[in-house]
């Protein structure tokens, strides 16, 4: 009885095996077809990061990125001064700012800058030029807006601000 069990079995076996070879074969010719047929992907090249549709923001009320170390003000000024050293570093010219108002803050700012705080501020070679316009521009209370880039000083216990661009209001 066994026999006759084991001979069904095997039977049946090689029947399956037989067919199996047979799928695999009809398989490999449907492949061959499609290797033909298959779309070709296109690769995202390497353009702006932040121009991207998933990251892009498309509100009325996106600012534009600010600089690291750059803080964006508005204040008035109190005295415009030629050369003046802060923290040990020569400046062709500075003024003295009282700030009303900070607009915006790029990342990797140290001291934060208060509202109402006099500060003294370095201007840029190419700003220091023309004393006699910076004097017209700079006149006590004008009110100007600024951006100006922080750096700490070299004992790291004080920060000078060095004026990147200016706007007269």
């Amino acid at each position: 009885m066994y026999i006759l069990i084991f001979v069904a079995l095997f039977s049946c076996k090689s029947n399956t095996t037989a067919q199996e070879k047979k799928d695999v074969k009809t398989e490999k010719s449907k492949v061959k077809n499609t290797k033909d047929e298959i779309p070709k992907i296109e690769k995202p090249g390497f353009g702006d990061p932040r121009d991207n549709e998933i990251t892009r923001i498309e509100t009325e009320d996106a600012k534009p990125l600010i600089e690291t170390n750059t803080v964006h003000l508005t204040g008035s000024v109190l005295g415009l001064f030629k050369n003046k050293k802060i923290c040990g570093k020569p400046f062709m010219a500075t003024t003295t700012i009282k700030v009303e108002r900070v607009t915006g803050l790029g990342s990797g700012i140290v001291n934060l800058i208060p509202a109402g705080q006099e500060i003294t501020f370095g201007f840029l070679k190419d700003h220091a030029k023309d004393f006699d316009a910076l004097q017209q521009k700079f006149a006590k209370d004008n009110v100007i807006s600024l951006v100006v880039k922080e750096s700490l000083c070299s004992d790291t216990s004080e920060t000078v601000y060095e004026i990147m661009s200016f706007k007269t209001d």
